[in-house]
């Protein structure tokens, strides 16, 4: 299935939130009758939110601002709003007349927050680790007329996190403990979903590039939110090492995987692979050359060939120690091999956004996938109209945006919700 995307997809919330309670908030202060309403869906920090006004002076502008103060840094936001006869905004509705993104958006006030420059794990802390206060505030004719609060529970509260170990894997196999410095070498990271206790579920292979809001914390903590467990393959040799300083090797993956398919309630012939950017084109690869033990596959922002890091043809994976044949980046995409996505055996979803600033040609990566795949039940392929590069980012957080115009940054959030909508709805739809 092709998907061109034109607005956020409703099945996003129901996938992610079966059997929540909406909930609304009143103003904790501000002019009498004047209030805050806010619906949540579970209220965690990637989760839909809405925000209206009521009670407004109608004829006036009303100034809607959003804060968020935490560890001595402070991230704002801000929208002024027309107020109608009805002296009630629905920004859901309402079009601001000056505001961060150009159409009506919801929650735009929370993607859209602006701070400090990051460090990743000043990123990942902030965002990803602990929970997060809103505080919104309305003023008219200069005056605060209401104020309210949103709390929003972060990510990490909902998976146990665990390092891998290559004794680990052994110890799997062998059936006894291990030790020496050899078995002391991290081969990765697992998230298990705090609420897995029974049966099987699909589980995910993610080639981590740690980037923004596109790294591990993230996306792990975003599938292990949705109930999948996630292990995570640093895309570029053991963790802690300098990224870039060694390709990732197909022993790691292997190692990986097979560590993760002996873990109890999780179904070893349901595994998927992920990556996004630079990571994407591994993740594919992997699946196309382990269709026993790969299922399916998740790729985004990034090539369907295997690009060498480099013109001089140095390989992204290793094998035995030898580099995998890649293909020139400096070649055209009709010169190359691309990677055999017709030997999965499972569904592939596919994305890009159509004024991608990072690699301005993903979409027509997309389209050459595409023509070697064929077309399959179950798989999509997203092309995101106006959207920027960074769509694997969990909805409603205010990463990877900066920089860009309003509409490209409003399109990008919209891809990020039709994107993660796809990849629940896939990985529930294999499940048992």
């Amino acid at each position: 299935m092709r998907r061109r995307i034109g607005r956020k997809v409703v099945a996003f919330a129901a996938a992610m939130m079966l059997g929540a309670v909406l909930s609304a908030c009143t103003a904790d202060a501000g002019t009498p009758g004047t209030r805050f309403v806010i619906g949540q869906l579970n209220a965690i920090t990637t989760d839909p939110v809405t925000i209206s006004l009521v009670g407004l002076q109608p004829g006036l502008d009303v100034t809607v601002a959003a804060t968020v103060a935490k560890a001595g840094q402070h991230w704002r936001s801000r929208a002024i709003y027309p107020v109608p006869p009805s002296g009630a905004v629905d920004l859901g509705a309402a079009r601001p007349s000056l505001a961060p993104y150009p159409a009506a958006d919801a929650s735009g006030l929370l993607w859209s927050l602006e701070g400090p420059p990051q460090t990743q794990a000043q990123l990942e802390h902030l965002w990803a680790g602990g929970d997060i206060d809103i505080e919104l505030m309305a003023s008219e004719g200069g005056h605060v007329v209401a104020t309210t609060k949103i709390h929003r529970p972060g990510l990490a509260g909902f998976a146990t996190v665990t390092p891998v170990f290559a004794g680990d894997v052994i110890r799997n196999a062998m059936g006894k403990p291990m030790g020496g410095t050899a078995y002391d070498l991290r081969i990765g990271t697992f998230y298990r979903p705090a609420a897995l206790e029974t049966g099987r579920k699909p589980a995910v292979v993610l080639i981590d590039g740690d980037d923004g809001g596109s790294s591990a914390p993230f996306i792990a903590g975003q599938l292990a939110l949705a109930g999948f467990p996630t292990f995570v393959l640093p895309a570029f040799g053991p963790e802690g090492q300098i990224p870039g300083s060694s390709a990732l090797s197909v022993e790691s993956f292997d190692a990986g995987l097979s560590w993760l398919r002996s873990q109890p309630n999780i179904d070893p012939q349901r595994i998927f692979t992920f990556g996004s950017w630079r990571a994407s084109p591994l993740a594919l690869w992997l699946a196309s050359n382990e269709p026993q033990r790969i299922y399916g596959a998740i790729g985004a922002s990034g090539a369907t060939a295997l690009l060498c890091t480099s013109e001089s043809g140095t390989a992204i994976i290793t094998h035995d120690g030898v580099g995998v044949p890649c293909e020139d980046p400096g070649r055209t995409i009709a010169d190359m091999s691309l990677i055999r996505l017709d030997r999965i055996p499972g569904p592939v979803l596919l994305a890009c956004g159509e004024t991608d600033e990072t690699l301005g040609n993903a979409c027509s990566w997309l389209g050459a996938g595409v023509s070697v795949r064929g077309s399959r039940p179950g798989d999509e392929f997203i092309r995101a109209p106006g959207a920027g590069h960074e769509i694997t980012v969990p909805p409603m957080l205010p990463i990877g945006l900066a920089g860009l115009d309003p509409k490209t940054a409003q399109a990008t959030e919209s891809a990020r919700v039709a994107f993660w909508s796809g990849v629940v709805l896939m990985l529930q739809a294999a499940t048992e």
